[in-house]
């Protein structure tokens, strides 16, 4: 049996961070502020399976966070952690949602 990891400490948060920066920006973003505001109150569990996700392959991880390929389900609640704060995707015609680019704005 694996024992817990202790809740991470800034040295640990300055690893992670580093571990976040993917060279994708959308991931860079999703991963560094799930770590930001959920992390350090995540639970033990949680924690553990964020830093496994970190050993995930960036295209693998861009199709969970993006919805385009479903998580196994060891990450699952994580994924949909991450990405309950992930903006709304652009409109189709590339203009700002609501602001006269639809026939019903119009």
């Amino acid at each position: 049996m694996r024992t817990p990891l202790p809740a991470a400490g800034p040295q640990d948060l300055g690893r992670l961070r580093w571990r976040c920066r993917r060279g994708m920006k959308e991931l860079d973003v999703l991963l560094a502020r799930y770590l930001d505001r959920h992390f350090c109150s995540a639970p033990i569990r949680e924690q553990e399976a964020f830093r496994q996700l970190l050993e995930t392959q960036d295209p693998i991880l861009h199709a969970y966070c993006l919805g385009s390929e479903p998580p196994p389900p060891q990450f699952a609640a994580l994924i949909e952690r991450i990405t309950e704060d992930r903006p709304a995707d652009p409109p189709a015609d590339g203009g700002p949602a609501g602001h006269g680019n639809s026939p019903a704005d119009r």
